[in-house]
């Protein structure tokens, strides 16, 4: 197979850059993530971009991840903390960064339920709102009005009267030659050759500013001794529509806001440990068969924040049309109210979400059975919704939410014209997979948002492991690419953070607080799905989506 490589030499023999975890720790080798966005930087910084570039990183992007030619004997330099002024002194004082940034949370979370209500008309309220939104977003009369900057927070703005921030550079030695090849194996259009190696020509740094390169096309690279797909250390890599990632953050921290690098960890190894084979597949304990229910047109207002709620309800409607005694297969508890350590059926609300144009509402809720499930469970499932469907006659299902309003709906006999109704939609073989709504970690990691950045660091490796620990609970390997977030990480996924907090009880009444995390997993061959993970799996959370052969970020 043809295959081509993407060659940086160090001008000055080292590597300067931090660890994205670990500030006092060096990275090498570089990642991909890092060539990539510095690629997209240098791109962005023409006075016109270029329509061809911006192609080819597109196409660059949605590539498997590259192996690596890299000296694995690089030297790193002793770190010691330097204390820096700080660049950007705010010249707006924090209680009024603090203030602004609670009334512009409260009118985007009116706005959204206003859009929610009016099934996205733009109304004279929500216009009204947006209104409001962009005056609290407004701090220009705050840096422009004489008068209005407090003199100490003026006197800071001079380098004598700032603050000073300890700040670490660790750096690598590189043995001549001072070069790192990335390696894809897939031929090179010829249309991106040019386009590619101009760009290559104006890449200056990566890493710190004193991090010089040139870099360059091959069409000729070397063997890679970093093979993607295996091994222990992990780096962060980069997946189709990456660059629509970058300018989406990009739009919300303009260079200024604390950011963070998307990406996708990737584990490398120096030698591959998995033999890779297509033609076979592997399934999650909770592949099985659907019974749709889709919501009548009016009801379709229910964002996926409450899908718990929706599907709480459903399990105790269809429960309430069951004979006793409920087999536990059904019902998901031992006759002594333990959980039952087998397969058992589950309530999927369906959002619209991972495809383009999705809004993340709730079109239908499936009632999911497990292939392992007992013939007991099945035979009560079946009677119990068919006693509910004749106590309803001619009319809809409905579940009913007191004052949070009620849902109608009708059971699914045909092929929906919703594709997220589709039970294919969600049970075809893909090999990366990732949440609609979070996963309920089955260990809680600790503060993902807060603390210190070591606890942060710490908190976000934990709540890594608890996902894969979810992987592995429902009967699959350890993944080969994982990455955790809080935000959504396709079109139409809710913040993990906005759904209501979620308790399991355990023993007499002690009840826990699961945290809500969002993951993208890819395995070493096609997973058969539907796929949900979690300790909300059976409620509506954990649910995973398809993704090979869709737009994979928003």
């Amino acid at each position: 197979m043809s295959s081509f490589g993407i060659e940086v030499n160090f001008l000055t023999g080292r590597y300067v850059a931090t660890c994205y975890n670990d500030r006092r720790m060096h990275e090498w080798p570089p990642h991909p993530a890092r060539l990539f966005s510095a690629l997209v930087a240098t791109w962005a910084d023409a006075d016109e971009p270029s329509q061809p570039e911006r192609e080819a990183l597109e196409w660059l992007a949605a590539l498997a991840p590259p192996g690596i030619d890299a000296n694995r004997e690089a030297a790193p330099r002793k770190v010691v903390s330097h204390f820096v002024p700080v660049n950007d002194t705010a010249i707006i004082s924090r209680s009024l960064q603090e203030k602004r940034a609670k009334l512009i949370r409260g009118a985007k979370s009116r706005l959204h339920d206003e859009l929610v209500s009016s099934d996205g008309e733009v109304t004279r309220k929500a216009r009204s709102l947006q209104n409001k939104l962009a005056g609290h977003r407004d701090l220009e009369t705050q840096v422009t009005t004489v008068g209005t900057t407090p003199p100490k927070t003026a006197a800071e703005l001079f380098p004598d009267g700032r603050s000073k921030q300890e700040r670490f550079f660790p750096s690598v030695t590189l043995r001549p030659p001072p070069r790192v090849t990335y390696i894809w194996n897939e031929p090179l259009p010829d249309a991106m050759k040019d386009v590619l190696d101009g760009l290559l020509g104006r890449l200056a740094r990566l890493g710190h500013s004193s991090s010089l390169i040139s870099s360059r096309l091959t069409l000729e690279p070397p063997c890679a001794n970093w093979i993607p797909q295996c091994g222990e250390s992990s780096l962060r890599a980069v997946r189709a529509g990456q660059l629509a990632e970058l300018e989406r953050r990009f739009a919300q921290h303009r260079g200024i806001s604390p950011r963070s690098l998307p990406h996708a960890t990737v584990r490398y190894g120096d030698q591959a440990s998995v033999e890779q084979d297509s033609s076979t597949f592997q399934a999650a304990n909770t592949a099985g068969e659907w019974i749709v229910f889709e919501f009548a047109h009016d009801c379709r207002a229910f964002p996926a924040t409450r899908a718990v709620e929706v599907a709480t309800k459903m399990r105790a409607a269809v429960l309430s049309h069951a004979e006793d005694p409920i087999p536990e297969g059904l019902t998901g508890h031992r006759p002594d109210r333990a959980p039952t350590t087998e397969p058992h059926v589950a309530f999927l609300p369906l959002p619209f979400a991972g495809y383009p144009h999705a809004n993340g509402r709730l079109l239908g809720v499936a009632v999911a059975v497990p292939a392992g499930t007992d013939v007991d469970s099945r035979r009560a499932l079946y009677r119990a919704i068919g006693r509910w469907e004749g106590a309803a006659g001619s009319r809809d299902f409905k579940l009913t939410f007191g004052r949070g309003g009620e849902i109608r709906m009708k059971r699914q006999r045909e092929r929906s014209a919703l594709v997220s109704l589709r039970p294919s939609s969600w049970s075809g073989r893909s090999r990366t997979w990732t949440s609609v709504t979070p996963i309920a970690l089955p260990k809680h990691p600790g503060r993902l948002s807060g603390g210190t950045h070591d606890s942060r660091v710490k908190a976000w490796r934990a709540a890594r492991a608890a996902v894969v620990a979810a992987v592995r609970h429902v009967g699959l390997p350890d993944p080969t690419k994982s990455e955790v977030a809080l935000e959504g990480l396709v079109t139409g996924t809710i913040t993990a953070t906005r759904f209501p907090p979620f308790y399991q009880t355990h023993g007499d009444n002690n009840r826990l607080r699961r945290q809500l995390v969002h993951a993208s997993i890819t395995f070493d061959r096609p997973v058969q799905g539907p796929l949900m993970l979690g300790t909300g799996r059976f409620v509506g959370l954990g649910l995973m989506c398809p993704m090979d052969g869709r737009t994979p970020r928003r």
